[in-house]
């Protein structure tokens, strides 16, 4: 099966998440993932887009890609070279919880600077 890529240019604004999810939304079905791939890649990008909003910098870059029969990977990337920190919030925290949602719902993920751009990732699994 050859290799499948979509990309979508975001900008830095808070409408940027809800543009995120409709787009992977209309590109895993377009691919034919089942409706859980759908709805977990939502939720996970939507965190991801929300923090480039919210701690980095410039345009946002939105890469799907599906390497394999049933595996898509999802990459984030804006300007900004921010340190990710995956931390356990308190209960009253009011925010702090998205990359452990990332952690415990995706196969993997990843960040990686190079420069000046931050770019995180997440592979989830979804059998076609």
């Amino acid at each position: 099966m050859e290799q499948r890529t979509a990309q979508l240019d975001l900008d830095h604004d808070v409408a940027s998440p809800r543009a995120a999810r409709r787009f992977v939304s209309a590109t895993l079905a377009d691919w034919g993932f089942p409706e859980e791939t759908l709805e977990r890649s939502q939720l996970l990008v939507s965190e991801l887009v929300s923090n480039a909003v919210l701690h980095g910098e410039g345009p946002i870059k939105l890469t799907i890609s599906s390497p394999g029969a049933a595996v898509i990977r999802v990459e984030v990337s804006n300007r900004g070279e921010a340190q990710l920190v995956n931390r356990r919030a308190q209960r009253d925290d009011l925010s702090g919880r998205g990359l452990q949602l990332i952690d415990d719902l995706a196969i993997g993920w990843g960040s990686h600077t190079n420069d000046g751009h931050t770019v995180v990732w997440f592979h989830l699994g979804g059998q076609r």
